[in-house]
């Protein structure tokens, strides 16, 4: 879930961005790519119009990429309700005007929370403007790997079905089919929704990314700070390689950070999925060894990041030290400051959650009386090949 903590008055985009001619939708575009970054903004009957747009008119203001002069290419797919969603390409002219292209106009009742519309869109994207590396931004709302329902009424979906990401209506996109809806490799994929840096997310997408940026806690409605980062997605002509997916990280801390009160709250995790094999195949060994113990675990000791009563996300690092001895815990340590390479928090989570330990990765801890979470938390990948229930 994103946070309505207040409300923000978005930046009327025909007033800033300037409309050019709409490209053939039945021709792809005729030239490959260095880049293509994918902004997929799933925003229709789901409480967050407002805030796509003020992020877009934020993204505007950013450093985007020049038509003329580089070979990169930033795609918006944006359904927000108003009229049939659409895909655009976004690009500045030499003068520092920006302009958006039509790519492709969907049908009006093309829902963003299913995952086969999902994969329309990355297809689209990869179709038109072809790539030889690609970036991914996944934008709405998010439950880490929850069941459909779960996060807003868990004793009533105690018999739901299964999903985890986007919200349209009362459609949400079971993390499994996402996965399988990303057929293509991504260098990054960035999620701007609550709650979705967990082990199990991040390993159901291992083969899918090299890397992952997500938040353990939740995303406050401002999201990433887009005009300060839009460059970092295209970070090829920088000379920084992989150093820009940090500094998005790093800037979105700073951005919340210098805030005050309850607004002064971010988790921010960069996660190299080349190690969750490494870390999947270690933490089998451990909780093998150490059944009797995970299950005295008393939750309550374990750094949290959920808000209310939502126990379904703790820190995994932390999990793992109330059980593992201690040859296990420094080889397990180690592993993780190589699984996430760098990580920030700040020392509250929404002025209530005090964070003691960010390992930039949470997990499930099992819980009485919830059989069908459970149940659907035994078909992830995580639990299949860690034996983590």
């Amino acid at each position: 879930m994103r946070l309505k903590m207040k409300i923000r008055c978005a930046l009327v985009m025909a007033c800033m961005v300037m409309l050019s001619a709409c490209v053939r939708l039945d021709t792809p575009h005729p030239r490959s790519f260095t880049r293509t970054v994918l902004l997929y903004i799933a925003c229709d009957n789901n409480g967050l119009r407002t805030y796509a747009e003020s992020d877009l008119a934020n993204l505007i203001k950013g450093d985007l990429p020049v038509r003329v002069s580089r070979d990169e290419a930033l795609l918006i797919f944006l359904d927000n309700g108003d009229g049939a969603p659409t895909l655009h390409r976004y690009y500045s002219a030499a003068s520092g005007v920006v302009y958006k292209e039509l790519v492709k106009l969907y049908d009006s009742g093309f829902n963003s929370a299913d995952p086969d519309n999902l994969r329309i869109v990355l297809d689209d994207a990869d179709t038109f403007y072809p790539s030889e590396r690609r970036g991914l931004i996944l934008w709405s709302h998010g439950t880490g790997w929850l069941p459909e329902g779960y996060y807003s009424n868990p004793e009533a979906r105690e018999a739901a079905g299964v999903k985890s990401f986007a919200l349209e209506g009362n459609s949400e996109m079971d993390i499994r089919d996402m996965a399988d809806a990303i057929t293509r490799h991504y260098e990054f994929i960035l999620f701007d929704s609550c709650l979705m840096a967990t082990v199990e997310v991040a390993y159901q997408l291992r083969d899918k990314a090299d890397y992952l940026i997500a938040s353990c806690a939740e995303v406050l409605v401002d999201g990433f700070p887009y005009a300060d980062i839009v460059s970092d997605f295209f970070y090829d002509h920088t000379g920084l390689g992989a150093g820009g997916l940090r500094n998005i990280c790093e800037k979105y801390y700073d951005f919340y950070n210098a805030r005050t009160g309850i607004y002064r709250s971010a988790t921010v995790s960069l996660i190299d999925c080349s190690r969750l094999d490494e870390l999947a195949a270690l933490c089998r060994q451990i909780y093998g060894a150490h059944k009797e113990e995970m299950a005295q675990v008393v939750p309550s000791t374990v750094q949290r990041y959920y808000t209310g009563d939502k126990h379904w996300f703790y820190d995994l690092d932390d999990y793992v030290r109330k059980f593992a001895d201690g040859s296990e815990y420094a080889a397990f340590s180690e592993l993780m400051a190589s699984c996430v390479p760098c990580k920030f928090a700040t020392e509250k989570i929404l002025g209530v959650i005090t964070v003691r330990n960010h390992s930039g990765l949470s997990t499930y801890i099992r819980h009485a009386d919830a059989p069908v979470l459970d149940a659907y938390y035994k078909t992830l990948d995580w639990t299949i090949d860690t034996g983590a229930l």
